[in-house]
């Protein structure tokens, strides 16, 4: 029996905080005041990496860490009071995207209740197949990536794109392309010119259209 062919799209996995919307200022503010009231200083520079790893150099466990952090203003109040708006370009380079035909996901280091909370107040779920998130002590989105592909079935892709502003939001690229052996290419998105060498960089999402 012949096979029918399968019509391959593209397709775009976002990541949320600091690419598709401008939340970085107002979560390395709520890092610090949650070390604060544990009695501990720390620079922004200190929270590139893991917070829990962070926490727990300060002999600081993960449960008191989430109980400081908890303490902080809702995301719910942060969106209303304007502290972590959406980047001007997110929903035009979005709608390109679809009117092109690309299919669009999202993997976010975050709880569900977070996520769905930014996406619903920027009215940016319509975009999106699906809404993946892993925990964020989760040691990499590896797993994530792997579910996000699954849910919109590899037969199915031409070229998977992974866009994100921090280093494991890209390199899942290559996860992919070896385990599923799909056409993949990781997409660093910073507004402050800073690169990653092996990578596709942009300074927003504008410079993404480009590239597909």
């Amino acid at each position: 029996m012949k096979m029918k062919n399968i019509y391959k799209k593209k397709v775009a996995i976002f990541d949320v905080d600091g690419t598709l919307i401008d939340s970085k200022t107002k979560i390395i503010k709520d890092v610090i005041n949650a070390f604060k009231r544990l009695g501990k200083s720390i620079t922004p520079e200190q929270i590139r990496g893991n917070w829990y790893d962070l926490a727990n150099k300060y002999k600081i466990s993960n449960k008191n860490f989430d109980n400081a952090l908890s303490q902080r203003k809702s995301w719910e109040q942060a969106l209303k009071n304007g502290d972590a708006p959406i980047f001007p370009e997110t929903h035009r380079v979005l709608d390109k995207l679809k009117k092109k035909g690309v299919r669009m996901s999202i993997l976010s280091k975050s709880t569900p209740r977070y996520t769905n909370t930014k996406l619903d107040y920027f009215d940016l779920k319509k975009y999106f197949e699906q809404v993946i998130t892993i925990n964020p002590d989760s040691p990499n989105k590896t797993q994530g990536s792997i579910e996000v592909i699954e849910a919109m079935d590899p037969k199915t892709i031409q070229k998977a794109y992974f866009i994100g502003d921090k280093k494991e939001d890209v390199t899942i690229a290559n996860d992919i392309n070896e385990k599923y052996k799909l056409s993949t290419q990781g997409i660093y998105v910073n507004r402050q010119g800073e690169t990653l060498e092996g990578f596709h960089n942009i300074r927003s999402l504008e410079g993404f259209l480009g590239l597909i």
